[in-house]
């Protein structure tokens, strides 16, 4: 067998029958489990294990998002553990490594991905669902916030538009997130309109893997990504001048 079928079938024993599915890709192999924490929301947690090639460890590594991210090893899993990485030279070491990893998840694992599944007690974060919204919706959101505000968008610049964004949101700071979260959206997806008119760009639903995050992505090596809603969010949070950077 070769290592990824090694570790499909020893790993895939205790994980799969709990509701993980396994993948790989060249570098490395994972198990990834999605479901709804205890809010509803949609969450995934990640066990990928990879290896250094130059120093011949096995190394595993958890990652959860449920409502935020976070990254876990074994001293995490396993009470009083400083293991970081298990050591191999052939296909039988491997082979071993691989089923003590089988046994760390096979003890601790349940009751530690029942801990990291708990989202935060606030609710000041977009969840997967929002930027799925933002990724299908934003057409629809931003015409609902333009007819509202009675807006006409020919009319409007990329400085127009970031100076009506700090206005509103300076009219919402101190509300409660959840009162503001469908403001921030369409307040995103009238600034992706405002951009197309000067600017080749679309929105574009990325795979973190973890979980599936939305930004306007341009048609220029010059312009990065915009995680739009995030940076509204962040100005609304910490201060205006955050949306300095979306003037483009």
């Amino acid at each position: 067998m070769t290592k990824k079928e090694i570790m499909k079938k020893i790993i895939g024993n205790v994980l799969i029958p709990i509701g993980f599915v396994s993948g790989e890709n060249i570098d490395s192999c994972w198990f990834i489990r999605k479901f709804k924490n205890s809010k509803g929301e949609t969450a995934r947690q990640v066990v990928e294990f990879y290896s250094s090639g130059w120093e011949k460890k096995l190394y595993m590594v958890i990652n959860c998002f449920s409502g935020k991210y976070s990254s876990y090893r074994i001293s995490d899993l396993v009470p009083d553990s400083r293991e970081d990485g298990l050591p191999y030279s052939t296909m039988r070491e491997y082979q071993l490594a691989v089923e003590a990893y089988a046994d760390i998840l096979k003890q601790y694992g349940p009751d530690f991905f029942k801990k990291i599944a708990q989202p935060p007690a606030e609710d000041d974060y977009f969840r997967e669902e929002d930027n799925c919204r933002l990724f299908e919706k934003h057409e629809s959101l931003a015409e609902k916030f333009v007819a509202e505000h009675k807006l006409d968008l020919s009319q409007i610049s990329t400085e127009d538009a970031v100076k009506i964004i700090k206005k509103i949101l300076l009219e919402k700071q101190g509300e409660p997130f959840e009162n503001c979260r469908d403001m921030i959206l369409e307040l995103s997806a009238f600034y992706g309109c405002v951009q197309k008119k000067s600017h080749k760009c679309k929105w574009v639903m990325h795979n973190c893997r973890t979980h599936f995050t939305c930004t306007l992505d341009f048609n220029s090596k010059s312009i990065p990504s915009l995680y739009v809603h995030n940076d509204i969010h962040m100005a609304w949070k910490n201060g205006m001048d955050k949306l300095d950077s979306l003037i483009i």
